[in-house]
């Protein structure tokens, strides 16, 4: 039995779990409850060392900001949803991997 697989997986569920409350709640109608879960993956994957997703997270809070200003949700939260859940998904988060996922957030975003 490999103890640090099994609790790696236990915090991808969990880390899941988080990601699909975030995409049933829509930023238009509930904005805060929105931040908050999307902390809530900020925080627990810092917690676990998935700093990939702790970094998406992070970037996606910020665009999330200018959002508020300037519109565009759907195609902002449809992007990094995607990503975070690629990231959580993944088995080697490395720097590299790490640039690679915050770069395809840049090809998937609309200019």
């Amino acid at each position: 039995m490999d103890i640090d697989h099994d609790r790696q997986m236990l915090i991808r569920a969990e880390l899941s779990d988080l990601l699909e409350a975030l995409r049933l709640t829509n930023f238009e109608s509930s904005p805060l409850q929105f931040l908050v879960r999307l902390e809530a993956i900020r925080q627990t994957a810092n917690a676990h060392q998935f700093i990939a997703v702790a970094e998406i997270a992070s970037m996606f809070e910020a665009s999330m900001q200018r959002v508020i200003e300037y519109g565009g949700a759907d195609s902002v939260v449809s992007s990094f949803t995607g990503i975070l859940d690629d990231a959580i998904g993944c088995t080697q988060l490395s720097p590299s991997v790490t640039q690679a996922l915050l770069a395809s957030v840049a090809v998937r975003l609309p200019r």
